[in-house]
Formats: C-alpha cells, sequence, structure tokens
C-alpha cells in the first residue's frame, strides 16, 4: 500500500486524515494496528508526529484550515477502502 501513498494528491490527503484518525480511535484496533495507521499518516503527509490523534488533529487544522469533527471510530472498512479510488481494490 505504501507506494500508492506517493501518487496521493493534496485533495486526497484532506479527505484520507480523517478517516485514518477515526479509524486510530476506535477501541477495536489493537496497539499495532494503530502503530500501522500512524505510519501511513507519516507517510502520506511527509510529516514526523507522535502516535498521538491530538497531534494530528492540530496538524490537520493549520494545514488545511479545517477542525476535525469528532475522532470517533470509522463505521465500515470496506466502505472507507471504497471510497479511496487511490487504493488498489481487487476485480470482482
Amino acid at each position: 500500500m505504501t507506494r500508492y501513498f506517493n501518487t496521493c494528491r493534496h485533495e486526497q490527503v484532506y479527505q484520507l486524515v480523517p478517516s485514518l484518525l477515526r479509524f486510530a480511535a476506535d477501541p477495536r484496533i489493537d496497539a499495532m494496528g494503530r502503530t500501522w495507521i500512524f505510519d501511513a499518516l507519516r507517510q502520506l503527509t511527509g510529516r514526523d508526529l507522535d502516535d498521538d490523534i491530538a497531534s494530528w488533529a492540530a496538524w490537520y487544522a493549520s494545514a488545511y484550515g479545517a477542525t476535525l469533527t469528532g475522532h470517533g471510530p470509522h463505521a465500515n472498512l470496506e466502505e472507507f477502502i471504497a471510497a479511496c479510488p487511490w487504493l488498489p481494490h481487487e476485480e470482482p
């Protein structure tokens, strides 16, 4: 998946970061999963922030002039992946 991060455009990052932060806040995600999420955020954005939702939310607000409304869990991983056209998708 990392190879696709290099091709993300500014507007894709704008859309992706809030969803990744919602996954990081999900209590069903274990510590390793959270580590992967924050690693993905670092690769995606080029920022070296801590594994901390508040730090990433503050960066997002600064970078995009937008605040994140809540950091609750994302409802459905499959819907999230389907909404990301730049991620690889298996053919049905």
